[in-house]
């Protein structure tokens, strides 16, 4: 199953039938779920690697708009052999943060940095 075609519908409202949970923890435990979901295919080595991939280059990338990061992340898809929906899924579930904003973090903590002496 692909991560774009996971729903909330597939999140049940208790675990095992016994115990309720509350709609934070579902969140939480549906992020995680489809982090693994993505993971955990015959590519599960490829994905990660990807996303590792992914934030690496963002760390040092010169564009960081939408065209540049695009071009990134297809270009890390060719080579892993993954799909661009599924490593932004991957991506996100990881590290909370799109693709876009991690970049814009990185950016903003490399300007702040204080130069060493």
């Amino acid at each position: 199953m692909r991560i774009s075609e996971i729903t909330e519908a597939t999140m049940s409202t208790t675990i095992q039938g016994r115990h309720p949970v509350s709609a934070g923890a579902r969140g939480l435990l549906a992020a995680r779920w489809k982090y693994d979901t993505v993971v955990q295919g015959s590519d599960k080595m490829n994905m990660a690697n990807a996303v590792e991939r992914l934030a690496s280059t963002l760390d040092g990338a010169e564009r960081t708009d939408y065209d540049g990061i695009d071009s990134m992340m297809q270009q890390i898809c060719r080579e892993f052999e993954v799909d661009p929906k599924d490593l932004h899924n991957a991506f996100i579930a990881k590290y909370k943060l799109t693709p876009d904003a991690m970049a814009a973090k990185m950016k903003h903590d490399r300007k702040n940095r204080p130069k060493s002496v």
